[in-house]
Parts: C-alpha cells; structure tokens; sequence
C-alpha cells in the first residue's frame, strides 16, 4: 500500500502563522527535513548549464566524497571498498562502489541507478554569426523537445565546451588543441516577444514560434559594438572563426577562458536561463530551477552514492552499487556517450575485468543487477488536472512515482515495480503511480534501452514535476529529499530483499 506522507508536509499552517499573516506580519519560515536536501540541489544545478557542466559537477561530488578518477580506454586496477568514477567525452559519467563482501559466487549483483546529463535547450550553430534590424543576433539548433516559447522574454546565459589552441611550454612554438569548459551565467542574450498589436487575431489564439526563424536570440545591438572597436579593427578582413560567429561573442568567451578569440577553434555551447536556480512558495516548499529534468535525478543518484559510500554499510555490502548517467537522452540516447552507445557496456567490462571476475561467472551477475532508470515523472497540474489519467495523478510532496506503460515505454514490471515498493517501505519513502491516458502519447526514458542491452531488470521511477521540457520548471523540496533518501537506501536494502525473494 501508499504510504501516508508524514504531516510535515501536507499539515495546514500553524495558527501563529496565520495571525501573523492577517497582521501583515512576514511569515516566519520554520526549518524542515527538505530543506537542506534542496538547498543542495539548487546548489548544484546553478553550477551547471550544459552536459559538461552536470558531469563536472558530479566529478566534483565524487572527488569531495574520496572517489579516485579512472580513465576511459586504459586499464583499471579496483578492489573492495574501492570508490572510483570515470568519464566520457566530458557529458557522460559513471561512479560506482565496490562492496566489502562482493564476491563472483551466487550472491553479488549490481544495484544501479541511472539518469541523463542533458535537456532540451538552444545550441549554437556551427555558423551562428547573424544580424537582423540593426541587431546582432546568435544562431541557435533546437536540441530536444523543448517548449520553446518559455525562452522569449527571458535573460539568457551560456555554457558548453570550447576547443581552443594552447602553446606548450615544453615545445616552443608548437601549438596543441584543448578542450575547457565555458560558464557566463550573466544575461548575455534575449529572445524578444512580438508585441501583441503587431500579431494577427489567430497568432494571439495560440503562440507558435516558427523554430527557424524566431529563436535567434540578440547579443547586442550594431551600433554598440561598432562604437566600442577602433576604425581599423572595423576594417579587418574577417576569415577563420570570425567569419563563423560575431567577434564580440568570441571576445566574451575568450575572456572567461583566458585566451585570445583567435586561439578557439569550435565550440558546444547551450544557451541556459541566467536567473539562478532558487527555492519558491509561500513556504518555499517548491523549486524553481532549470534542467530539473533530469539534474534532479542525476544529482539524487550521484549523492545518493557519495553518502552509502561513506557510511559502514559499504564494508557490509555483497553489491557493486553504481550511478551512471548518459548524454543526449533527449534526442534519442544513440551517440557514443548516449544509453545506445557501447561506452556503458565497455565500462561494466573494464570494471569486471579490473575485479578479476571471470567471464563464465558474469551473466550470474547480470541476472542478479537491477537498474532505477530515474528521470522525472509528470506531476498533477492544478490547472490542467484532465491530462492525467484519473487513478494515476502523481502530486507533490507524496513521494517517489512509478512509471508504468504497457506498451513498454518504461521498462517497468510487476516484480520490478514489486521489490521497487519494498525498498521504499524499508527507507520510508511514499510511493505514487503512473500511466499516461489511453489518449495521450507516452515519453520514454534511457529504462527500455539499457533493459534490452544488458538484460538487466529495471523500473522506471522518477520525482514529481510541473512544466516539463521549460526553460524553467517546478518540482517539491520534500521530494528533493526523497529521492535523495531512495537512492542511498536502495545501494543500501535491495540485496538482501533480493535474495529473501521467491522469484521466477
């Protein structure tokens, strides 16, 4: 059964809350067990801004926590009690723990919990160099499937990877290339609405940006720039990256780099909400932030770890447990460091292999591994409540959601979804449910994909959320903390409610 949330959540305001508020006294906001798991959150969403920017996030948790860096393609030396992490291409990441009882018998499995680095957002163009009324404007490719009109009217930042050509002190004169990671969180760019005067009565009705040709987003205007250089810069022959992207763009990024503009090369960029990530609410009981889909999630697993790898049940434990989460999930999980790729696989081999676990004994391995897909979950709208299927309208503040779709866009079982409660139970978490309508399509998540490559149990499980795929979106604090709470605690129950299992 549901669990009853606890009444810290759902109680009404205290009466002296109310009093003062009928006085027009500020409310006093009262500590709760939330907070400090979101706080932390917003702390580590506000250090990110494209996929390179979660993973060097996580690779700073994993560092802080005792994690030890392996290296993608070499050999990898871990042993029991270890704690190790290894990247991809800077936007994939996997960390994983080695329990002090793991053994090849019949005993050990993997319990992991997977998510993805990316979401839906503008990328610059390979030639973004744009200008229009006066204006100098940024290039942008849609990636994902965003609600693109929550990016007009709002200040923009950006954040990516830079390749850039360095100098090398121990050859003089010979230059290689780099990669660094860029982060402007300061309003650099705007997408402007059109006044509604200027709008027919049907584009009124309905606002339906054309992608190509209205989310070009302005960087500043021509008169400006032109003022700020001498006549002779002006006269300047652009060739090379100039001709490609605005100088301008390329002076502010070569800034932040500590290079000059002509030293890069190319660049991954993502335009990203420059307002920081924030607690909201009358009681700030929600979050407002960017990329909650899916930080949320990637956060949760990766500090989900850090704490079970720090506690005593590490030593006691017969599991490999792990956090891994992918890149380009929104656009289809098929790229190298995406769930489709053989990156994932490559690295479960290096790790057996660096364990000296024998080829024979790892399907008995498998069999035994089960995998959280997480990634955030449709949370009941209060104004559009009709979109949900009438039993299954996951809310606020009551817990972790299990995805369900017949049709198997989640990866989710009746013995997944079974041994998923009984985690929850023991870790007191509440648990909803979901299911899209009959008449309503069904997303997918990187679950069915790593299910069928692997052969590896799964559930789809996820936090409730509203306006999924915005440039800004809400979740609860309360299930900030529960995520965080299920996470460690399945590193830390799922063996032995595994193996007490009468299972098929």
């Amino acid at each position: 059964p549901t669990k009853v949330v606890a009444s810290i959540y759902l109680s009404p305001p205290p009466i002296d809350f109310l009093c003062a508020a009928m006085a027009g006294e500020p409310p006093q906001k009262k500590q709760r067990p939330d907070d400090k798991a979101a706080q932390l959150f917003v702390d580590f969403v506000n250090q990110t801004g494209s996929p390179y920017h979660t993973v060097s996030a996580c690779a700073g948790l994993l560092k802080s926590s005792g994690f030890v860096e392996l290296y993608d393609g070499k050999p990898w030396t871990v042993a029991r009690n270890g704690k190790y992490f290894v990247t991809k291409g800077g936007s994939e990441v996997m960390a994983f723990v080695v329990g002090g009882k793991f053994n090849q018998g019949l005993d050990s499995g993997m319990s992991i919990v997977g998510a993805h680095t990316d979401s839906p957002c503008l990328r610059l163009r390979p030639n973004s160099k744009v200008s229009g009324a006066g204006m100098l404007q940024v290039g942008m490719q849609t990636y994902g499937g965003g609600l693109w009109h929550t990016w007009f009217d709002r200040p923009l930042g950006v954040a990516g990877k830079v390749v850039i050509r360095q100098g090398s002190a121990d050859k003089p004169g010979v230059q290689s290339l780099a990669e660094r990671l860029v982060h402007i969180p300061e309003p650099l760019m705007l997408i402007p609405n059109l006044a509604i005067h200027l709008q027919s009565p049907d584009e009124r009705k309905g606002f339906s940006p054309n992608t190509e040709s209205h989310l070009q987003p302005v960087l500043c205007s021509k008169m400006f720039d032109d003022a700020s250089r001498s006549a002779e810069e002006l006269k300047e022959p652009k060739d090379g990256i100039f001709a490609r992207h605005h100088t301008a763009l390329l002076e502010r990024i070569a800034k932040d780099l500590g290079c000059k503009p002509g030293d890069i090369v190319d660049a991954d960029l993502c335009l990203m909400d420059s307002t920081p990530a924030c607690l909201a609410g009358l009681y700030q009981e929600f979050v407002s932030a960017p990329r909650i889909d899916n930080l949320l999630s990637t956060w949760a697993a990766v500090k989900g770890l850090c704490d079970f790898a720090s506690s005593p049940a590490l030593a006691e434990s017969q599991d490999i447990c792990m956090a891994v989460s992918f890149d380009h999930e929104e656009c289809g999980s098929q790229s190298v460091v995406g769930a489709e790729g053989a990156t994932f696989p490559s690295w479960l081999d290096s790790m057996l292999n660096g364990l000296e676990v024998a080829p024979v004994a790892r399907s008995a391995i498998f069999a035994r591994s089960f995998l959280l897909s997480a990634d955030c979950a449709h949370g009941v709208h209060p104004n559009y409540a009709g979109k949900h299927q009438s039993e299954h309208r996951p809310e606020f503040h009551k817990g972790i959601v299990i995805k369900t779709n017949a049709n198997q866009r989640y990866a989710t079982t009746a013995i997944t979804s079974s041994l998923f409660r009984e985690v929850c139970k023991r870790a007191d978490v509440p648990v909803q449910d979901f299911v899209v309508r009959n008449d309503s399509p069904c997303g997918t998540t990187i679950g069915p994909i790593v299910s069928a490559k692997l052969g590896i149990r799964t559930i789809d499980i996820g936090a409730p959320q509203w306006a999924m795929h915005s440039c800004r979106e809400t979740c609860a604090t309360s299930d900030c903390a529960h995520l965080l709470t299920l996470c460690k605690g399945f590193f830390e129950l799922f063996r032995q409610i595994d193996s007490d299992a009468d299972t098929m």
